[in-house]
This record gives structure tokens, C-alpha cells and sequence, in this order.
């Protein structure tokens, strides 16, 4: 009796496209996690949207682009700026 493979078809596309898709999403967390410890570093003020109080991601980025003037990054709910100020901001307003 075969085993039978999970999550593919006969050709294992399936599986491969499923262990992909995998690897580069832990491949761009990893760098999201780089470049964050990169800013905190550099003195750039972090701010963490909490997932129960999630705002509509493309209005928080038109607040920011029409606000923050000194440079800003953000990747899922974490947001971190170079003036801490603006991030102070920031906060009052989405959290």
C-alpha cells in the first residue's frame, strides 16, 4: 500500500509552490527583523499597532506620507521613525 503525499498533486507542485511561498516569507520577516534591530540602533523610535486595534493599513500610510517629514519604515504592524516625535504622534493618533 502507498503512502499517499500530503498537499501535493501527482507532480509535487504543489508541495514545492507551498515550501517556496514558505521560505520566502520567513526569508522577508528575517529581513524585517534586520532592518529593525538596524533602525533601533541608529536611534529611529519603534511603534506597534496591536492586532486588535488594526486600522485600514492604506489610511495610516496616507496620514503618515501627508505627516512624517524625517524618514519612516514600517513592515506588518510595526512602524518606527527617525524623529521620535513623529512617532509620539503617530501613536496618539492610531493607537
Amino acid at each position: 500500500m502507498k503512502k499517499k503525499r500530503l498537499l501535493t498533486d501527482r507532480s509535487g507542485k504543489l508541495h514545492d509552490e507551498m515550501v517556496e511561498q514558505a521560505a520566502e516569507q520567513m526569508a522577508r520577516n528575517m529581513d524585517a527583523q534586520v532592518m529593525q534591530s538596524m533602525l533601533k540602533e541608529c536611534g529611529w523610535a519603534e511603534v506597534v499597532i496591536a492586532r486588535r486595534h488594526k486600522p485600514e493599513k492604506a489610511i495610516v500610510e496616507q496620514w503618515v506620507n501627508d505627516n512624517v517629514k524625517n524618514g519612516f519604515w514600517t513592515y506588518g504592524p510595526t512602524w518606527m521613525f527617525k524623529d521620535p516625535k513623529e512617532a509620539n504622534w503617530f501613536a496618539l493618533r492610531w493607537l
